[in-house]
């Protein structure tokens, strides 16, 4: 089992800049969105799936969403835009913190059942060596990893919902035999399905199956 010292030591991020850290392991996380710009801002620790319902966003900002995060652990090397690494902007509401790290594009076009966006993040993912995961190969060579599931805004999904695949994805399961650290492409390729599930990317994992 990796200590926080060793997992934040892997990532490779500033220790200072606390709000671009997600070291909650898999739990889950809550998001508001500002209204000017549509940034997206994460919660600095994990949030109940009721305390985030009980969260009222202030003036110029609505709740979108929470979700399980399906990472050991996350940086965020700058602010969405940014042309260099640094701290991201920080918000306290209702006592808690919530970091400006992402923010979204225009969805992709020709998908039913599964919304797919580029979103402008710098985003470094920390995987356990143990954990199984489910990869979403997209047929271009390039493979989706998961982001977070039970993601919802109002009531939770229905876990009777089945996950509609677009042509040509597929997916697979890999057991990692060693810690992962995956750094995503800006902007980062989003797929957000019906029944909560998240996988973001794209990568190219050369690991066994």
């Amino acid at each position: 089992m990796n200590t926080r010292q060793e997992i934040i030591v892997a990532l490779g991020g500033e220790n200072s800049w606390i709000h671009n850290w997600s070291l909650g392991g898999c739990e889950f996380y809550g998001e508001i969105m500002d209204d000017a710009t549509f940034g997206v801002w994460l919660s600095s620790e994990p949030i109940s799936p009721d305390d985030y319902a009980d969260l009222v966003a202030p003036e110029g900002f609505r709740k979108s969403g929470v979700g399980r995060s399906e990472h050991d652990a996350a940086f965020f090397l700058r602010p969405p835009g940014a042309d260099v690494d640094g701290p991201v902007s920080s918000i306290v509401v209702d006592g808690r913190s919530f970091g400006l790290v992402a923010r979204p594009g225009k969805p992709e076009s020709g998908f039913t059942g599964v919304m797919v966006l580029p979103v402008y993040k710098s985003h470094r993912l920390f995987f356990a060596s143990g954990r199984t995961l489910e990869l979403l190969d997209t047929g271009d060579g390039f493979s989706l990893v998961p982001q977070a599931v039970e993601s919802h805004l109002g009531r939770r999904k229905d876990p009777t919902i089945k996950r509609q695949m677009p042509n040509g994805w597929t997916s697979r399961h890999i057991t990692l035999k060693d810690n992962l650290v995956i750094d995503l492409p800006c902007p980062a390729r989003v797929a957000i399905f019906k029944n909560g599930d998240i996988f973001h990317g794209p990568v190219q994992l050369d690991l066994p199956t």
